[in-house]
């Protein structure tokens, strides 16, 4: 076990320093940048208590479809935003639908239709968010 430490060491020692390395020189490809589109993240306090009723299937024409209804039990009015997902929450970044449902006064409650929800070939779980904003 001392042995391969002091190995290691040796290894490590000889990577860290030594004769000057030149600068590798920037050519236009290396330099070349692509704009990727940013989506800025959703912003509000999560209300899944807001939610009921909610449906999320496919419409007779094989479209995805998610409905629901969103209740304001706050003591002021508010804006709710309803966000749609279908398929394997895999952790990057997928396609998804929003909607906002605008000043719901305090005790209301607003019903909701998403349509044409973008889906995977194979579809897939429905998930949604729901934030009070």
């Amino acid at each position: 076990m001392r042995t391969l430490a002091v190995a290691l060491l040796l290894v490590l020692a000889g990577c860290g320093g030594g004769g000057e390395t030149p600068e590798p020189k920037a050519t236009a490809t290396a330099t070349k940048a692509t704009a990727k589109a940013t989506i800025a993240a959703p912003t509000g306090t999560p209300a899944p208590e807001a939610l009921s009723l909610f449906r999320c299937a496919k419409d007779t024409k094989g479209r995805w479809r998610a409905s629901g209804t969103i209740a304001n039990d706050g003591k002021k009015q508010a804006t709710y935003q309803v966000t749609v997902y279908i398929g394997e929450a895999a952790g990057s970044d997928e396609k998804a639908k929003t909607k906002q449902l605008a000043n719901i006064q305090a005790g209301g409650s607003a019903k909701f239709v998403i349509v044409k929800v973008p889906a995977p070939k194979d579809g897939g779980p429905c998930h949604v968010q729901v934030l009070r904003r």
